[in-house]
């Protein structure tokens, strides 16, 4: 990764996603855009002062983003670029990626607006819609590098395209790379309880070696010499939430869009919910 855009809305918490950016930055010898929206939905109803309005919004936030940029490190400043521009947050972030040609966005906690987004959806959900570079979404205040990342998969693309990610963004990091299965064992009942229990394990058995087979096709032409596969059965959102609890990983890894398969597993259905929550830092990719 050569090109790192961070998006930022001066809210107390910036700072930290500053602080993580530079953190990588200074680490891939990369570049680092950082860039906040000025909304125009904020002056959409005043167009009588709509441009000087506008003018001293710009104008705080040039004067935020200075500030930022003095906390960096030398070594980071000299490839470090500010922009302050108009628009509505994910269209403009958008435009903004394409533009640098940026490898990946990094955005803070989302600020909440119930309301607002009741209707039309948080800031980084339309983003996950909008690119095609993965988003990391920072919600710890640390700058240790990352070394112990947890990353899910159910095979399908995207969350191919997110291991791939983790792997460049954290070249030194561990990553546990966790399967979860929900087999259908009902239509069993009939059976005594010794014999559905041996029936059950049977079913788990089979299901592992395709598992493992899928794996090792998922995983040929990557790194595997940092990574470490698992397989887990039961719910999904409660196996991943379980997996993060007890490893406590840094960094949590998704693919936003699933596919139906051998796990009956879509990982995006559960990606947002994870983004909403933010138990560590999460990065996601379609």
């Amino acid at each position: 990764m050569k090109t790192l855009l961070v998006a930022i809305d001066l809210e107390p918490g910036s700072l930290r996603v500053v602080n993580r950016a530079a953190e990588l930055a200074e680490q891939l010898k990369a570049k680092l855009h950082i860039v906040h929206v000025v909304d125009d939905a904020l002056t959409l109803y005043e167009p009588m002062v709509e441009i000087s309005v506008r003018h001293r919004l710009q104008q705080a936030a040039e004067a935020a983003l200075q500030d930022f940029f003095e906390q960096l490190p030398q070594a980071v400043q000299a490839h470090t670029h500010c922009h302050v521009i108009l628009g509505k947050p994910h269209q403009a972030l958008s435009r903004q990626v394409n533009q640098l040609c940026a490898d990946i966005l990094i955005v803070g906690r989302h600020h909440i607006e119930p309301l607002r987004d009741l209707f039309v959806g948080t800031t980084a959900e339309r983003l996950l819609r909008h690119c095609d570079i993965p988003l990391l979404m920072v919600s710890v205040d640390s700058v240790v590098a990352y070394q112990h990342i947890l990353a899910a998969t159910d095979f399908s693309r995207s969350s191919h395209h997110a291991l791939q990610a983790s792997l460049a963004l954290a070249p030194s990091a561990d990553i546990r790379l966790v399967h979860v299965c929900d087999p259908p064992f009902s239509g069993f009942v009939r059976y005594d309880q010794h014999d559905l229990d041996t029936m059950l394990e049977q079913k788990r058995e089979r299901l592992r070696q395709e598992v493992s087979t899928e794996m090792a096709h998922f995983l040929a032409d990557d790194d595997r010499s940092r990574i470490l596969t698992e397989i887990l059965t039961g719910e999904v959102e409660e196996c991943l939430t379980q997996a993060v609890e007890q490893q406590r990983p840094q960094l949590l890894v998704l693919g936003t869009h699933g596919r139906q398969g051998i796990s009956r597993l879509l990982i995006g259905s559960v990606a947002t919910r994870f983004l909403s929550t933010l138990p560590c830092d999460v990065l996601v990719a379609r």
